[in-house]
C-alpha cells in the first residue's frame, strides 16, 4: 500500500539530526572513559555527592572531564564538556591540557583547578560552590614560576613542611624553547599564606631527588601511614621511581625504595601516576595513564600502613589500538552470529577485536589471530571480504604505499596473493572498500587515496578481474585523506558512500539510483554531530540486532567510537500474506531531514503465527509545531503487515512536523524535519 501528500506550510527550518546517531561510549569504554594519548588522571569529588570525578589530561587540544555516577568499585562515569567550557571557549587566551591538577589555592574550602604544559603553570579558580563547580581564570600566583619551570612542566601541591598552606613540586619535561634540565624536580616553598600563596624556590624541599630520566611527573602520599608525605615519579620511560620520606613532616628526607612498586608493569611507556582511593576502603590504590592512553589500576589489597598493589584490569577497560591509526572492517569472522572487527595499525599489521557478545550487545576482545603476523609495511587499512565466494572471510588492505594486498583464507590458514590487485597503485594511503555497484553478483573495488584526485574505483568481470572505471563516481567530491566505504546506511537495498576525511568530517553521498545504477547526492547533515578527531574511518553493520546499519569510527590515535543508527527503516517487507509481524512499529521516516519526500513506515501484528487479525483501524496524521493537524496520511481499517507510506511535500516550506500513528490502543509520534 501507498499513500502520497502534499503540503504547503510555512515555518523556519531547525535541526534536529541529533536523532539519527546515537553514542554508546560503554561498547568500547566499559566504565564510561575515553582516552587520548598521554592521559594523565586526577580525582576530586567536584559536586559534593561523595563520589571521585574524574579530570583526564592529554597532548591533545582539549582535557576532559568525566562525573563519577556511583559509589562503588567499579565506578561508572560520564563525560561533560560543560565543566571545562570557560577554560577552552577562547582561542586567544593561553591555555594547556597536558597536566591537570586539583588543589584548593585560596582557602576557601572549594577546589581549584591547575593545569601544566606548553605555556607554564596556568591557574583556574573555581567561582562555584562546593557542589557546583565553575572554573574560571585566575590572578597571577604563577608569574614567577613560570619563568623557572619552562614549558613543559607537572605540579603537585602539597603541604610538605606542615605549616598549613600547600607548597609546590614541579617536574620537569623536555621544554621545546629550552629551560631546566629534564627530568629534575624543582620546589617552591609556600611563603604567603592559605589564602594568598606565594611560591618562592627552595629547593631544599626537594633536595636528594635525583634526575630520573627526562620527564619527571610526581605526585604525593603518605603510603605508609606514618603522617609525612611520600613521592612517587612517572617519567618518559616504562618504570616508576619511589622516594619514601625518612625525615619529618617539617623537614623531608627522600630515600629511593624499590620494592613497594616492584609488581607494576615496566611495558608500558611514559607513566603519569596519581593517588586516589578509588574503592573507597581508605587506603590509596594506585592509578596512571600512559602515552597510548590506557589508564592503569593497581588496587590496594593491603592495608594503609603496609600496602600492596594488585592490578586490577577492568576497571577502565578500554578496547583500543595499543597504537596509531585504527580503521573500521565489520563481519562475522568466527561464524558465530555476531559482528567482529578488525582494525589496521601504524606497523602495518592487523588487529582482530573478537565479538564475544552478542548480536544484540557487542563487546570486542583482541585476541591473537592466524594473521597477525602479516604486514603490509605501515598504515594497513584492512577489510573482511569473500573475495573468492568460498564462504569465508579473506582480507584485503590497503597500505601508506598506495598499494592493495590480498590474502586468500583456506580454512582458516591465509596466504597472500599477489596477483589479482598488483596493477593498482593509488600513490599513498591506500583504502579499499568493495560493493557489488552494478548488480552483477559480484564485487567492486573502490580505493581511497591521501589525494581526493588519485581515488579510484574498479570493476569486477565476475572472475575477478578488476579493470578501472572513471565514471561510476561523477560528481563525487572525494577529500584528501579520504577513507571512502560504501554500505547500505539507510536500508533501502542499495549502497551509499561515506567518506570520513583527516580533519574528523564525514561526508555521506545518499543512493538516489537503483541497485544497478547509483545516482549520487551528497547529505551530510545525516552526519551533523559526529565526534570525531584524525583521521576518522567509518565501518556499518548491525550491531544490536534491530536490522539498522550502526556505525564505529575508527580513529588515528587508535580509539573506536560506537554510534547507534536510530534514523533508518528497519528492513521490512511491503504487506504481504506471508508477513506477520508480532508487534506494532513506528519507524522513524527515511529520509530526515528530506526534501521534498520522504517515508514512513509502520506494522500492524498479527494475532497468531498462522493468520493475520481482523482489520483494525488505522490513523497516520501529521502535525505542525504547534500541534495543528496539517494532513491525514492514513485513516482505514487494515489487516497486519508492514506498510510504507510516502509523504511528498513539493510545495512546503521548511520546517518541523510530527507524525502520529493510532492503531487500536497503540499510539506513538515522531518528529520529521523538511529542510530546503
Amino acid at each position: 500500500m501507498k499513500k502520497y501528500l502534499i503540503l504547503s506550510l510555512l515555518f523556519s527550518a531547525l535541526t534536529i539530526n541529533s536523532q539519527n546517531w546515537q553514542k554508546i561510549d560503554s561498547v568500547f569504554n566499559v566504565s564510561g572513559v575515553g582516552v587520548k594519548s598521554f592521559s594523565a588522571p586526577v580525582f576530586a569529588d567536584l559536586n559534593n555527592d561523595g563520589n571521585l570525578d574524574l579530570l583526564l589530561g592529554n597532548i591533545d587540544d582539549e582535557a576532559d572531564f568525566f562525573w563519577n555516577k556511583s559509589h562503588s568499585f567499579p565506578s561508572s562515569f560520564y563525560k561533560d564538556p560543560d565543566v571545562l567550557a570557560y577554560i577552552y571557549s577562547d582561542n586567544s587566551l593561553p591555555k594547556n591540557s597536558d597536566y591537570p591538577v586539583f588543589a584548593d589555592l585560596d582557602g576557601d574550602g572549594i577546589t581549584d583547578l591547575v593545569i601544566g604544559g606548553y605555556n607554564g603553570l596556568l591557574y583556574y579558580k573555581n567561582a562555584g560552590t562546593i557542589s557546583e563547580p565553575d572554573f574560571m581564570e585566575g590572578d597571577t600566583i604563577f608569574n614567577y614560576v613560570n619563568t623557572q619551570i619552562g614549558t613543559d612542566a607537572k605540579p603537585a601541591f602539597v603541604d610538605i613542611d606542615n605549616d598549613g598552606d600547600l607548597d609546590l613540586f614541579v617536574g620537569i619535561g623536555e621544554s621545546l624553547f629550552g629551560g631546566p634540565t629534564a627530568g629534575i624536580t624543582i620546589s617552591f616553598r609556600n611563603t604567603g599564606t592559605i589564602k594568598k600563596p606565594v611560591f618562592t624556590l627552595d629547593n631544599s624541599l626537594s633536595s636528594g631527588i635525583a634526575d630520573i630520566g627526562l620527564n619527571a611527573y610526581p605526585t604525593f602520599a603518605d603510603l605508609d601511614n606514618d603522617g609525612d608525605y611520600d613521592l612517587l615519579f612517572g617519567r618518559d620511560l616504562q618504570s616508576l621511581v619511589y622516594y619514601k620520606n625518612t625525615g619529618t613532616k617539617e623537614n623531608p628526607t627522600w630515600t629511593t625504595s624499590s620494592a613497594l612498586f616492584s609488581s607494576v608493569e615496566t611495558k608500558t611507556y611514559w607513566k603519569q601516576p596519581v593517588f586516589v582511593d578509588l574503592d573507597y576502603d581508605n587506603d590509596f590504590d594506585l592509578v596512571y595513564g600512559t602515552a597510548d592512553g590506557i589508564l592503569y589500576v593497581y588496587r590496594n589489597v593491603g592495608t594503609p600502613s603496609t600496602p600492596s598493589f594488585q592490578y586490577y584490569a577492568d576497571y577502565f577497560k578500554i578496547t583500543k589500538l595499543n597504537g596509531n591509526g585504527a580503521s573500521v572492517s565489520l563481519a562475522d569472522f568466527d561464524n558465530d552470529g555476531d559482528q567482529d572487527l578488525l582494525s589496521g595499525i601504524w606497523t602495518g599489521k592487523f588487529i582482530y577485536f573478537r565479538n564475544d557478545g552478542t548480536k544484540e550487545i557487542p563487546k570486542f576482545n583482541n585476541v591473537t589471530s592466524a594473521f597477525s603476523n602479516f604486514s603490509v609495511g605501515t598504515y594497513s587499512t584492512p577489510v573482511f571480504v569473500d573475495i573468492d565466494f568460498d564462504n569465508d572471510f579473506d582480507i584485503v588492505s590497503g597500505a601508506f604505499n598506495g598499494q592493495v594486498f590480498l590474502y586468500i583464507n583456506n580454512n582458516g590458514t591465509f596466504s597472500q596473493n599477489t596477483n589479482m590487485f598488483s596493477s593498482i597503485d593509488v600513490g599513498y594511503s591506500s583504502i579499499p572498500s568493495f560493493a557489488d555497484l552494478d548488480n552483477d553478483g559480484d564485487l567492486d573495488l573502490l580505493v581511497g587515496a591521501e589525494t581526493g584526485s588519485s581515488v579510484k574505483y574498479f570493476t569486477n568481470d565476475g572472475n575477478n578481474n578488476f579493470e578501472e572505471n572513471t565514471t561510476m563516481f561523477s560528481g563525487v567530491d572525494f577529500p584528501d585523506y579520504g577513507r571512502p566505504v560504501l554500505a547500505d546506511v539507510d536500508n533501502d537495498n542499495d549502497f551509499d558512500l561515506v567518506i570520513g576525511d583527516g580533519w574528523g568530517k564525514v561526508y555521506f553521498y545518499r543512493n538516489d539510483g537503483n541497485e544497478t545504477s547509483p545516482v549520487w547526492v551528497r547529505n551530510d547533515n545525516l552526519f551533523e554531530g559526529i565526534e570525531s578527531k584524525q583521521h576518522t574511518h567509518p565501518g556499518f553493520a548491525d550491531l544490536d540486532g534491530d536490522t539498522r546499519k550502526d556505525m564505529i569510527i575508527g580513529e588515528y590515535d587508535g580509539n573506536f567510537t560506537f554510534y547507534k543508527n536510530l534514523f533508518s527503516p528497519t528492513s521490512v517487507e511491503e504487506k504481504n500474506t506471508t508477513t506477520f509481524p508480532h508487534d506494532f512499529y513506528l519507524s522513524q521516516n527515511y529520509p530526515n531531514p528530506f526534501n521534498p519526500s520522504t517515508t514512513i513506515s509502520f506494522a500492524i501484528p498479527s494475532s497468531s503465527f498462522d493468520f493475520a487479525q481482523d482489520d483494525i483501524h488505522v490513523s497516520l496524521k501529521v502535525y505542525d509545531i504547534l500541534g495543528r493537524e496539517v494532513a491525514t496520511l492514513v485513516n482505514e481499517n487494515n489487516p497486519s503487515g508492514v506498510y510504507n507510506v510516502q509523504c511528498i511535500m513539493n510545495n512546503a516550506s521548511s520546517g518541523i512536523y510530527f507524525y502520529t500513528l493510532k492503531a487500536g490502543s497503540f499510539s506513538e509520534t515522531k518528529k520529521m524535519l523538511l529542510l530546503r
